[in-house]
Formats: structure tokens, sequence, C-alpha cells
């Protein structure tokens, strides 16, 4: 492979991640911490890319060959496959992580609840807002007693099962993509489901005695659904 064709390749990437990390992009693929390091790292090989195009050809040996480089200009499978991704990036960039990895990570263990004490719900006239996998917690710690008889809001993405149920459903990743986990509650008392994918705020109270590690998923009881729109930051 020649050096120009090395540093066109090395400058794709750059361009990629500065794109990806520039907007928001970058959150459909990793956590929110990581975007100036990504920023770094395309600046980095932008640099880099600029270094290998301007810095002098390599002379001739004392045989009056030139340098090994210049003979080789066939570009390795492993090069396109290299930049395969970038360019889907570009071309049509894949959505963020939704009901197909949640429906199908039904049944991985729930995360635990942290270990610090899970405080009362603030005193609120309205319900409060409560994240998916907050709820769950709540739920299975001391007989969900911190949010027996309250009005909560969740928001998430909509995901179903086989039985017909659907679930207001989170994904939660700590450093990337590769390992999200799903939080889901099933949403009682309002049968007419909303788009499978679609983002919701699920209003109701917990059903007493479902929670995580029961014999019964934790529940909601619906008192009212609104649409949303999907968050630029789509995952926990």
């Amino acid at each position: 492979m020649t050096r120009t064709t090395q540093a066109l390749v090395v400058g794709f990437l750059g361009a990629v991640l500065l794109r990806l990390s520039l907007g928001d992009g970058y959150l459909r693929y990793v956590t929110d911490w990581m975007k100036w390091p990504l920023v770094a790292t395309g600046v980095v090989l932008l640099g880099l890319t600029l270094w290998m195009l301007l810095r002098p050809e390599p002379e001739d040996d004392d045989d009056g060959h030139e340098g090994h480089e210049a003979h080789s200009h066939k570009v390795p499978a492993m090069t396109w496959l290299a930049i395969l991704p970038g360019v889907i990036v570009f071309v049509a960039s894949p959505p963020s992580l939704g009901a197909y990895l949640a429906e199908r990570r039904a049944d991985d263990p729930v995360a635990a609840a942290p270990d610090a004490e899970i405080l009362p719900l603030p005193a609120s006239d309205g319900p409060v807002d409560v994240e998916v996998a907050e709820f769950m917690w709540r739920a299975g710690v001391d007989d969900g007693a911190t949010i027996k008889d309250r009005d909560v809001r969740l928001t998430g993405f909509v995901s179903t099962d086989e039985k017909g149920n659907w679930y207001v459903t989170r994904i939660a990743i700590a450093c990337c993509a590769a390992d999200a986990s799903a939080s889901r509650v099933r949403v009682e008392d309002y049968d007419d489901a909303p788009e499978r994918d679609s983002w919701v705020a699920v209003t109701g109270r917990w059903v007493e005695g479902t929670a995580p590690g029961g014999k019964s998923e934790t529940a909601i009881e619906a008192s009212s659904v609104e649409p949303r729109e999907a968050p630029a930051n789509t995952y926990q």
C-alpha cells in the first residue's frame, strides 16, 4: 500500500470520529463522557495524516532501486474492512439500540439496587419522574415501600413480548453499546399499546407484589400514556 493510501485511510477514520463526536451521533455507540477522548483521537488521526502526506519521500537505495513502498500499490483487503464501518456511518447511520435488543435480553439478570440507602420519593402534588431502572430497584426493596401508593412517571421506549404485553423500556450502557443492558416495566390497564420503539411517558402507580426476581415482572398500572420525542441520548 502506498503512503498516500495509508494517509487517506487514517484521515478518513479521523474524519468519521470528528463527525460523530462533534454532533450527537457518538451517543448511539458510547456513553457521553467519551465525547472529548473521541474528539482528541480524531484530531490526532488527522494530524498524522498531514504528517504522512508532507514528509519527504524515501530516497533510492545504493543499487538505484526505489524504496520498498514504491513497489507496493495493492490495497490489502483488510484496509477496506477497516474503512467499511466509517462508510456505513456516512451513508446510513445505524439507529440507537431499542426494542429488538430489549426483547432478546428480557431474561437477563436485573441490575442490583445500589448499596446506598434508597431515599423516599420527594413530596409532590403530581407524579414524580422516576427512571425505569430506579423504579425496579424501589419495587424490590422493602416490599416497594418507597413507591407504594405514589404517582410516578416513567419515560422510555415501547417494547413487547410474545404474550402481547407491552413495556416502558430503557437501555443502559457502562461504556459502549456492546455492554448494553435493558430495564423494562410492564404497563397494565392500558390495552391500546403505542407503536413499538416509540417513546412514551407512562404515568401511574406500582402494582403491588410485582418486583424483579419475583413471580411476576415489575408492573405499573397506567393512568395515562403520552407520546414523547426520543432524547438525544437514548441510553441511561
